[in-house]
This record gives structure tokens, sequence and C-alpha cells, in this order.
């Protein structure tokens, strides 16, 4: 997919679902309606994804007021409580169906385990300070994957996300974490930061400043993600991100 639309190049596609979310700045706004009063095909792609957005809402939203089920607390409490490890890929299941009612619903907070505001509030903290990435697109990924296995303790790669309209930008490891940086066709930043997890479950997306952030952890896997962006965007990339580690 074309980071930016057909006929309007200045008008990257974060921009229309920014101003579907109502996200973006007022000057900025004006632009893309004037371009949507211009152009049938471009509000007809808006509408598209407006459309997408309702039947996601209309789908996930009865699921919002429903408690989470008992058998995932069960399972993540026991994770948190140092019971028997279970498989990484059951806790993709289980971070799947976080993700899907908190990201595409627009955003909420799940935790389990141990409260929210110690270690899984510091990882923000230690994640928004880590952005400062060399600008390096290494050759060869091989060692840097190697890199970001030993620091999680996992099997995992470097996600691409070039379907996303994102390039990689330089990955950085420091001790027992690593950031992987991206840039979009306007240059801006969007970095993935992985750790080992301190045991907490926790699925939260929620705005500091200018970032977006995003934070996805089971009891093996801690990742934040960080970017300039609207919500769709960032459970757009959350998803390729998650699932692109292991893919």
């Amino acid at each position: 997919m074309s980071d930016h639309t057909p006929n309007h190049p200045s008008i990257a596609e974060v921009d229309l679902h920014a101003f579907l979310d109502g996200e973006l700045p007022e000057d900025r706004a004006r632009v893309v309606e004037a371009a949507l009063l211009a152009d049938p095909a471009l509000a007809e792609r808006l509408a598209g994804y407006e459309a997408d957005k309702a039947m996601m809402k209309r789908l996930y939203s009865p699921l919002i007021d429903r408690p989470v089920p008992q058998h995932l607390v069960d399972l993540a409490q026991s994770a948190a409580n140092g019971h028997a490890a279970r498989p990484w890929a059951d806790w993709r299941r289980l971070g799947a169906v976080a993700a899907v009612v908190l990201l595409l619903v627009g955003g909420g907070t799940y935790l389990a385990g141990r409260p929210a505001g110690g270690p899984a509030g510091d990882v923000v903290q230690m994640a928004l300070a880590a952005r400062d990435v060399p600008a390096a697109v290494p050759s060869d990924l091989a060692p840097y994957n190697a890199a970001l296995s030993r620091v999680v303790a996992l099997n995992i790669k470097v996600p691409d996300l070039t379907r996303a309209g994102y390039r990689l930008a330089g990955v950085k490891v420091e001790g027992q974490a690593a950031t992987v940086a991206y840039r979009d066709a306007d240059d801006r930043l969007f970095t993935i930061y992985l750790r080992h997890s301190d045991g907490t479950v926790r699925f939260d997306q929620f705005k500091r400043d200018k970032l977006r952030v995003c934070i996805w952890q089971d009891d093996q896997l801690s990742m934040v993600m960080a970017g300039e962006m609207s919500a769709a965007v960032m459970q757009k990339l959350a998803s390729m991100a998650y699932v692109g580690l292991t893919a």
C-alpha cells in the first residue's frame, strides 16, 4: 500500500485516518477537507475507512461492557504468580483477544497480575527515553535478530512494517533492552521498545504529549510502541509489529 494517496501526494494515508479520528491539527484538517470536497475518489476512500471502523465497533463494542473472561484472567494471574509456563503462542492468542477489544474499539486498559504504576509504568519512561536511535539501516538483520532474541529471551526478529508505509531506520541494543526505529514517508518516527517482561500482563493505548503510546505486554515480552499518529494507525502498526516479531 502506498503511504500517500494517488492523486494527492501531499496527503498521506495516516492523514485520512487522523482526520476520521478528529486528531488532525485544524490547519491540516482544513487542507484534507478541501481535498475531500474536490476529489470524489478521495472522499470515497475515506468513506471506506469510516465503514470499516463502524463495522469493527458493531462487532466488538458489545464486548467492552463485559468482564474479561475468567479463564483469561486465570491464565494471566497464573503466569504473574510464577505458575507453570505456557508456550508464547498461547500468550499471543491472549494478546490478540485483548488487543482487538482495546485497540480496535478505541483504547482502554487491561491489567492482570500487578497494579499499574509500578514496573509497568516505568517501562514507558524507559521506552520514551530510548527513542534516539542512530539513523543507520543495517544491511544484514541477522545479528540484530539474534540480539533482540537474547534481550527478551525469545526467538524473535525485527518486524517488517513496509506494508504500512514505515521503513526501518535503525536498531539500538542497550543492556537488557532494544529499540527498533522506523520512519514513514514524512520522516515521522515510530519506535518499538523491547525487553523481557516483569510478568505483568498489560494492554493499553494512550497519548502522552504529542505521542501516542501503546503497551503490549504479556508474561514474557514487554513491547512499548510510540509515535505521532492516530489511534487507528497505532492499532494497525501494533498488530503488525506483534505478529511480525515471529512471522
